[in-house]
C-alpha cells in the first residue's frame, strides 16, 4: 500500500492493510509526524517502508538514457483492469517479465 499523506491518515492505512503486508511510505502532505498504535502493526506483522525519491533532473537524465539505449521493459503479459485479481494471481506466480494491468480512458 503507498501512503502518500502521512499524519493521522497512516492510522486508515494500517487499518486496511492485509495480514504480512506493507506500507510505503511515500509522502507528507499533512505533516511530517508518524503517529501509531503499534499493536495493530505488530499484530499483522506489517511493515512500514520510507521510500525517497530524486530530483528532477535525475529524472530526466534516466529517461534520456533510456531513450539513447532504447531500453524497453520485459512485459510477460497485460491485463485489463477488470482482470487485476488475475493479474495479482500471475504475479505471485513470478512472471517472467512486468504485469500490466491497463486502465480505461
Amino acid at each position: 500500500m503507498l501512503e502518500l499523506i502521512g499524519g493521522d491518515n497512516l492510522s486508515q492505512s494500517a487499518a486496511a492493510l492485509a495480514s504480512g503486508g506493507r506500507i510505503a511510505q511515500i509522502g507528507f502532505l499533512k505533516g511530517t509526524e508518524i503517529k501509531l498504535s503499534a499493536v495493530p502493526m505488530m499484530l499483522k506483522r506489517a511493515i512500514i517502508q520510507g521510500i525517497t525519491v530524486g530530483h528532477r533532473r535525475a529524472f530526466e537524465e534516466m529517461i534520456r538514457a533510456i531513450d539513447a539505449h532504447g531500453i524497453k521493459p520485459v512485459i510477460d503479459k497485460a491485463y485489463g483492469f477488470d482482470d487485476a485479481p488475475a493479474a495479482f494471481a500471475h504475479l505471485e506466480r513470478g512472471p517472467f517479465g512486468k504485469i500490466v494491468i491497463t486502465v480505461p480512458e
